[in-house]
């Protein structure tokens, strides 16, 4: 029984230890669930570390690059006046030819090194350049297509023909004109003012350079009481048109600078005055200007007066600036008063910021030349101011009809119809 007893008691000992070492696992099981919760919890509630440049930099050098915003490029131009060529002009280059074409080179040496130093040239080019026709002077000028050819080599790219000459030889002749000057496009040649059929007035004449997107409107007060058919192929801007009301012609242009305005960066407007030989700007030409820039004209080159007359900065709806040069005067001539020899070069550059999506100019300046010849009407030649001598001055040959002209009638013009924020020093 004892025995019995004994092995009954060990049985209930032993379940009791076993209860009890449950117990105590059970204990250390909640214990251990209760601090890995804790652990678990803790890594939640944990606050987020931004990541370092390097980490958020890796792997996002592709996106990074596609979005970089450019460096600033410019674009400098040259702007020349009215290239009036006269017959002793294209007599001197069929001279210098020995008698086989025509050599301008003589003409431009002097200026062409300036040219070169700009991203291109821009001209008003007021002679016809007609090749089925001979040459011929004032009153119905034709120039030797050879003339057109040196214009390039030496630089310039955009050449205007909206001015009063455009129909010295008819229709035909601005329409073979215009072929001319078409036919070189391969090589960067930019013609507004003169237009073939309503698809070419309605195209937006442009070319982009260094990044900046230029477009041009050319625009005449006048071709000589010239007229062509209504229903004529060339096409014109032209603020004498007499099958048209001058509210009709101004919303025509008004409508071209809208267009271009949306594609390009800068608009230009070539504007040739009627009144000739004035050095003062008429209130009719400030008038005009304004609505030029009220309507959206960035830049106005202005042409005909054959003169030096003010270069302005205008405000503009927006708050900004534009500039107008009221006119270069002569780039070249053999007319015979003394202020048709002052002439001269806007030196122009623009540049674009890429981030603001906008284009200003930040250098503007005129470079004064002379255009020369002697008493017989030889040695006809351009030359830059700075390289001008009172010796050459008293050779001109402009002083048989005004004797006035000499080195400090020349400056004198220089200084005074030029701003000096513009005005290159002279010596």
């Amino acid at each position: 029984m004892a025995l019995y007893k004994d092995k009954r008691t060990n049985r209930k000992r032993k379940q009791r230890r076993n209860v009890f070492v449950s117990i105590i696992a059970l204990v250390l099981v909640a214990t251990m669930g209760v601090s890995v919760w804790a652990i678990v919890d803790k890594m939640n509630t944990q606050p987020t570390v931004a990541p370092s440049a390097s980490e958020s930099n890796s792997g996002s050098d592709s996106s990074d690059s596609s979005s970089t915003i450019p460096e600033p490029t410019s674009a400098r131009v040259m702007v020349a006046g009215d290239n009036l060529i006269h017959s002793r002009i294209y007599t001197q280059a069929a001279e210098k030819a020995g008698g086989s074409g025509y050599d301008f080179s003589y003409t431009y040496q002097h200026i062409a090194p300036l040219i070169a130093k700009a991203d291109f040239g821009v001209i008003n080019q007021e002679t016809p350049l007609v090749a089925s026709k001979p040459p011929s002077n004032w009153p119905l000028f034709n120039t030797p297509t050879q003339l057109g050819d040196h214009m390039v080599d030496i630089g310039f790219q955009v050449f205007n023909h909206a001015n009063n000459h455009i129909l010295d030889q008819g229709v035909s002749g601005a329409l073979e004109t215009i072929d001319f000057w078409k036919a070189k496009a391969g090589k960067g040649v930019v013609l507004t003012g003169a237009y073939k059929g309503d698809t070419d007035l309605n195209t937006v004449k442009k070319h982009t350079v260094n990044g900046i997107t230029f477009s041009y409107i050319g625009v005449t007060e006048y071709t000589n009481g010239n007229v062509m058919p209504q229903d004529s192929e060339l096409k014109l801007l032209n603020l004498a048109d007499p099958y048209q009301t001058k509210a009709q012609i101004e919303a025509a242009i008004q409508a071209q600078i809208a267009k271009a305005k949306q594609e390009s960066d800068v608009v230009c407007v070539f504007m040739h005055w009627q009144q000739e030989c004035n050095t003062q700007v008429t209130d009719s030409q400030q008038a005009f200007v304004n609505k030029l820039v009220s309507w959206g004209a960035d830049v106005i080159y202005g042409s005909g007066p054959h003169v030096l007359q003010p270069i302005k900065w205008i405000e503009k709806p927006d708050g900004g600036k534009a500039l107008v040069a009221y006119s270069l005067g002569n780039f070249i001539s053999t007319e015979q008063k003394a202020t048709n020899m002052c002439g001269g070069i806007l030196d122009l550059t623009y540049e674009k910021d890429y981030e603001t999506d906008s284009v200003s100019i930040t250098n503007a300046a005129f470079i004064p030349t002379v255009g020369h010849y002697n008493s017989s009407y030889n040695d006809i030649r351009i030359i830059p101011f700075s390289e001008y001598t009172p010796e050459l001055a008293n050779q001109h040959g402009v002083r048989k009809y005004q004797s006035k002209f000499d080195y400090e009638y020349a400056k004198n013009v220089f200084n005074t119809i030029i701003d000096s924020e513009f005005m290159t020093p002279l010596a």
